[in-house]
């Protein structure tokens, strides 16, 4: 437990929950070029409370089941999701994680690299431009879903 800050329990709960939603909820509306990509959202809220080496290895047991999931891209998903929860952890002292923009602000600027990179690592995206297009649409929906599940977990952790 050396690797988690205190109160992680509700932001435990909040990320299984925002995990699960992705994996039911992606199958449901894959066709949706602009859907919140659940997965990075959380992975980057389990980042604000994990040092950096944990937040690494969770994105890289999320981009293997992410992977699993979908059949394709084993490394290029492990890859890019274990440095999003590097790299997610390392910025976390950039912010004040209390303060709801700047965890909005995290979310987005994240989530866009994060989809940014997925993007230009997977061979075979058939329109470039149009998935380059719609990755800040996505990630705005992303910060706005996880970013509202993060305030819900900030009151459940108040005593």
């Amino acid at each position: 437990m050396t690797g988690l800050r205190r109160g992680w329990s509700a932001d435990a709960v909040v990320v299984v929950i925002l995990v699960v939603l992705h994996f039911t909820l992606y199958r449901f509306f894959g066709a949706w070029p602009a859907m919140p990509n659940l997965l990075i959202g959380g992975l980057l809220l389990a980042a604000l409370r994990m040092r950096a080496g944990y937040a690494a290895f969770l994105g890289f047991g999320l981009g293997v089941l992410e992977a699993a999931m979908g059949m394709e891209g084993l490394g290029t998903l492990s890859l890019v999701l274990t440095l999003v929860g590097y790299l997610g952890a390392r910025s976390r002292d950039l912010l004040f994680a209390d303060a709801r923009h700047y965890v909005f602000i995290y979310l987005f600027v994240g989530t866009w690299i994060a989809e940014v990179a997925l993007i230009l690592a997977m061979p075979g995206v058939a329109n470039l431009l149009g998935a380059l297009v719609l990755a800040p649409v996505s990630a705005f929906g992303t910060a706005v879903v996880c970013g509202a599940a993060e305030a819900v977990a900030s009151t459940l952790r108040r005593p």
